[in-house]
């Protein structure tokens, strides 16, 4: 009974926060970090990957903004820029056999969105990190075709985490 009227605080608790238009982070409103009044969109690198700049431009395609170069002129009052910042590849032993060879390695991919307003840090994503494993056997070939085929799984997550939060604005 006890459990009950505690739980029944809870769900009363939360449903006064959500009445009162309460939002615990990101912009709300539906429109993401990118605020709706915005029509143009520069997409900037800041020690990134091509291969990343490249789909997220893709896959921004579909905004309703229009992604245009730094070259092109805009209107201050409707543009932001988006820098994005990847981190050094990471590529760190993780496992090693019973001679100490190391027999696996963590390659982790991160980095980092900030949208830009009128000279403005807007909104930041904070550290988007992902990461997997590369196992060492079948010589340098098969190693070095592994460690390809997972940094661009890698790019494609990280890609696909960092627009989802600047989709949704968290």
């Amino acid at each position: 009974m006890i459990l009950f009227r505690h739980m029944g605080l809870s769900w009363l608790l939360v449903l006064l926060l959500s009445g009162c238009v309460y939002h615990l982070v990101g912009h709300g409103g539906g429109s993401g970090a990118v605020p709706a009044d915005v029509q143009t969109l520069t997409i900037a690198a800041v020690g990134s990957d091509p291969q990343v700049m490249r789909m997220m431009k893709q896959r921004l395609g579909s905004e309703p903004y229009v992604i245009v170069s730094a070259e092109q002129e805009v209107d201050d009052e409707h543009h932001a820029r988006l820098l994005v910042s990847i981190s050094p590849l990471g590529f760190a032993p993780s496992a090693y056999d019973a001679a100490g060879v190391a027999t696996q390695y963590r390659m982790t991919y991160s980095g980092s969105l900030t949208l830009v307003r009128q000279g403005k840090s807007e909104w930041k994503s904070g550290v988007l990190t992902q990461h997997g494993d590369v196992f060492v056997s079948g010589g340098p070939a098969n190693i070095e075709a592994a460690r390809e085929r997972l940094l661009d799984d890698l790019r494609k997550a990280w890609v696909s985490d960092a627009l989802g939060r600047l989709r949704s604005g968290f």
